[in-house]
């Protein structure tokens, strides 16, 4: 099954969600979906190797072990990205009003699905 594929079916199971793309832990966007789009999955992608590097030194520091998730939530979206390896994350953007708890539960089964394909 296509990243393509996999990334509208993950989209389409979760109440508000709207995009998914799956990004390069060095900021690279590998592949995108959006049925709408409420913020510029190019910025995300972009800023994306910032913030895993800044919650990865957060997490050692803290003694927590490895981050495998983490969520930003504003006012005008949630994304919240799971990692599917060292090098690779999955992000999944939902409107304010949408299904956060079903979010993070169909990325961590979806992400048992792809990261074979790493």
């Amino acid at each position: 099954m296509s990243f393509s594929v996999i990334l509208k079916e993950t989209v389409d199971r979760v109440d508000g969600a709207v995009s998914a793309m799956i990004i390069g832990a060095d900021g690279m966007p590998v592949e995108e979906y959006a049925s709408e789009k409420l913020i510029n999955l190019e910025d995300l992608s972009a800023e994306t190797s910032a913030i895993i590097k800044d919650i990865a030194n957060a997490a050692e520091t803290l003694g927590l072990g490895e981050a495998k998730e983490f969520s930003i939530i504003s006012e005008k979206c949630g994304i919240i990205m799971r990692k599917i390896n060292a090098e690779y994350y999955f992000a999944l953007i939902i409107k304010p009003d949408g299904n956060y708890g079903k979010g993070r539960f169909v990325l961590k089964s979806t992400i048992p699905k792809i990261e074979k394909e790493f």
